[in-house]
C-alpha cells in the first residue's frame, strides 16, 4: 500500500480536505437566495437556514472545545435563522479562517495528539479520546453530509441544478 506523498503533512491534508469540502458547499450556497432559507421539506425537519446554522454551530463548538478542553454547553448560535444568506456566509467564512489558523498553530505531533472526547460527542465512535486531526476530519465530513442534504433540499424545493 503506498504511503503518504513525500513532504505532505497531516496539516496539509486537513487544510486541503476542509478547503475542498467548502468549495462544494459554496457551490450550493451560490444557487440559494434569501427567500429559499425558510424552506423545509416537512414541518418536523430543519429549514435550509437551520442546516446552515447546524454547519456553522458544529465548526464553532468543535474549535471552542479543542481550544478550551471544555464542551461549550450553553453557547449561542453562530447566527440566527433569520440572518441573510450574505450574513451567514460571512460568519461561515470567519469560522473557517479561525479553523485554518487553529490547524496552523500545531505541528504534526500536536495534530496527532489524543484529545479526551466528551461522552455526548457521538463522532468519537464511543472512544474516550481521539487524535485532534480526526476531530478536524470529522468537521469536514459533517459539512459534506449537510452539503448533500442541501442539494436534496434544493431538488425537493423544485430548484434544479441550473438555477
Amino acid at each position: 500500500m503506498p504511503g503518504r506523498v513525500a513532504g505532505v503533512r497531516t496539516h496539509d491534508y486537513l487544510k486541503a480536505r476542509l478547503l475542498y469540502v467548502r468549495q462544494d458547499f459554496d457551490e450550493v450556497l451560490e444557487k440559494l437566495n434569501d427567500t429559499d432559507l425558510p424552506w423545509r421539506p416537512a414541518e418536523d425537519m430543519p429549514s435550509i437556514a437551520g442546516l446552515l446554522v447546524e454547519i456553522a454551530n458544529k465548526e464553532k463548538e468543535l474549535i471552542a472545545w479543542l481550544q478550551s478542553g471544555e464542551w461549550p454547553d450553553d453557547d449561542h448560535d453562530a447566527f440566527d435563522e433569520t440572518a441573510t444568506l450574505a450574513e451567514m456566509r460571512s460568519v461561515l467564512a470567519t469560522l473557517r479562517k479561525e479553523t485554518l489558523r487553529y490547524i496552523d498553530s500545531f505541528d504534526e505531533a500536536g495534530l496527532e495528539e489524543l484529545v479526551p472526547c466528551p461522552e455526548r460527542w457521538w463522532e468519537a465512535l464511543r472512544l474516550e479520546a481521539c487524535p485532534r486531526s480526526e476531530i478536524l476530519r470529522n468537521l469536514a465530513a459533517h459539512e459534506w453530509y449537510h452539503t448533500g442534504q442541501l442539494i436534496v433540499y434544493r431538488s425537493m424545493h423544485g430548484l434544479n441544478s441550473d438555477n
